[in-house]
């Protein structure tokens, strides 16, 4: 024990200060660069964009918590299509849903690999959200908009406090 106690004091200080600003720009650009074959055209103000698609991945891992993202509706369309490698007319709204869906499943991934890349963690099935409501009593660590070329991507992270 004592040992231990030596050890850790010579251990560095983990850095607990984030750029979560830089995380996120960097997660979005590169997920919709590489699988979406678009990038964002640059920060959105908030509370711009309209309707939405919303979608959800809850996470489980020392942090625990989830990433929430609202899309723009024509936005949406315009990925799926790029991603499916579809036009956009021919894709039916559950095909988009998937395609939102999996964008926060990509975005999650990329974003917890920033945060802790050391951590293993379980991601549960992404869940589309009509209305993206924040989780209840809680306000998100972070969130970023994005200008995307038909609308804006709004990204949130969440985090459970330890108890």
């Amino acid at each position: 024990m004592k040992w231990r106690k030596c050890w850790e004091s010579h251990m560095p200080e983990r850095n607990t200060e984030r750029n979560y600003d830089q995380m996120f720009a960097e997660a979005v650009g590169s997920v919709l660069e590489t699988m979406f074959f678009t990038a964002p055209l640059g920060l959105a103000e908030e509370g711009s964009g309209g309707a939405c698609m919303g979608a959800r991945v809850a996470f489980r891992g020392s942090p625990s918590g989830q990433v929430r993202l609202c899309l723009s509706e024509a936005s949406a369309q315009l990925l799926a299509a790029g991603f499916l490698g579809e036009d956009e007319e021919s894709l039916s709204p559950e095909q988009t849903g998937l395609v939102v869906c999996e964008l926060a499943n990509m975005l999650c991934g990329s974003l917890l690999s920033q945060l802790e890349s050391q951590e293993h963690f379980d991601l549960a099935t992404p869940q589309l959200d009509q209305d993206a409501p924040p989780p209840p009593e809680q306000a998100p660590v972070a969130a970023q908009s994005f200008e995307l070329e038909n609308g804006v991507l709004h990204v949130s992270l969440y985090l459970e406090s330890a108890a």
